[in-house]
């Protein structure tokens, strides 16, 4: 923890904060934030945390600094403050942007202050505002350009820490596994108030699915956590990413690694290609994205994962996508009209996918 205060609340943050906070990061220099301007961007999502665009006045006009910077806050709604207290996300995106943000092949936005208060478990990020990208949105989904683009930039991204020893250091970011128990405590209620949530555009597959999730996560996550292992995001969607436009290519910038983790890639694809293409598109596509992952991913140096187990992981990792759904998803708010839109598309995807794919056979042969 720094010598600055980790505010609860969008309400705590003041302009004196704001311009201890940049300079602190080396963003601001002798000025100061005069007043800002709060506009949230999540609200009505369906997200898991305070977010919010802050435009930025200094007393000094001149300066070469940020006018608009991204806040994060953990939520203030009591059930996330449990699943944030259980997973401990938030302290898991502060070391993120701390250690590995840095390194490796995949663009995420400048981090001008992270920290978290030891005392309440209270985190804070003050992030670059990427004004020259748009954002990516999972109900609207991608061109197969994009999907493409995402895929392979991850693909090296895994490849950089491909088995390497450097993950052992990392102790604050948990294998997959190491979830599991937790997972399966809170699975009973999050299951029962996630069909609550759906209702009638609760999937009939997906009911009977979620039934017997809560035996088979566990056996789920340890297959995903075996090594060959790397730094996977965990929530790898178009909602966390960021297209820009580069030498007339597209690079994405992935947002939100709050869920980070080490385990196999193939996770994240499975999440990527699940939200943000319509079954119809992903039958189409996902076997030349896979190749292109697998490819991207030998070139980058990653050795010892062929492509047959490269599917097998994929097709098992839509399984860990639903548990992951049900478990935090569960205690969201999907009320909001776009959220309810995301929530239901979201079920009609993951349904296909994982019938597609024949995810559930794989249960019983491993």
């Amino acid at each position: 923890m720094t010598g600055l205060s980790v505010p609860r609340d969008l309400h705590d943050v003041s302009p004196a904060w704001l311009t201890d906070a940049l300079r602190a990061g080396g963003a601001l220099g002798d000025a100061s934030v005069t007043a800002f301007i709060c506009e949230p961007i999540n609200e009505g999502k369906g997200f898991i945390s305070q977010v919010a665009r802050l435009r930025l006045d200094y007393d000094d006009d001149s300066i070469d600094s940020p006018r608009s910077v991204l806040l994060k806050l953990p939520s203030t709604a009591p059930d996330l403050q449990m699943l944030a207290d259980r997973l401990g996300h938030g302290r898991r995106e502060v070391h993120f942007y701390k250690e590995v943000a840095g390194s490796g092949l995949l663009n995420a936005p400048l981090s001008y202050h992270c920290d978290v208060d030891d005392s309440t478990g209270c985190t804070v990020l003050l992030l670059e505002w990427l004004i020259d990208a748009r954002q990516g949105d999972s109900v609207a989904g991608c061109t197969r350009e994009e999907a493409y683009r995402s895929i392979v930039r991850m693909a090296r991204f895994h490849a950089h820490w491909w088995n390497s020893p450097l993950l052992d250091s990392l102790g604050w970011m948990p294998r997959k596994d190491d979830e599991a128990d937790t997972y399966r405590e809170l699975y009973a209620e999050a299951w029962s108030l996630f069909l609550a949530l759906a209702g009638d555009f609760m999937p009939d597959g997906i009911r009977r699915i979620g039934d017997r999730l809560a035996e088979d996560l566990p056996r789920i996550k340890a297959m995903l956590s075996r090594p060959p292992r790397t730094v996977i995001h965990g929530d790898f969607r178009l909602d966390n990413c960021f297209f820009r436009e580069e030498d007339g290519s597209i690079e994405p910038i992935v947002f939100d690694w709050e869920f980070c983790a080490r385990g196999r890639g193939a996770y994240d694809v499975a999440t990527f290609l699940s939200e943000a293409l319509t079954p119809e598109q992903r039958r189409a596509e996902e076997m030349d994205l896979l190749q292109a992952y697998h490819d991207a991913l030998l070139g980058g140096g990653a050795t010892g994962y062929s492509f047959e187990e490269c599917l097998r992981d994929y097709r098992l990792s839509m399984l860990e996508v639903l548990v992951f759904w049900i478990v935090t998803g569960g205690f969201c708010d999907f009320g909001g009209e776009r959220a309810t839109e995301y929530l239901r598309g979201s079920l009609a995807k993951f349904d296909a996918a994982i019938s597609d794919l024949a995810s559930v056979e794989l249960l019983d042969v491993v």
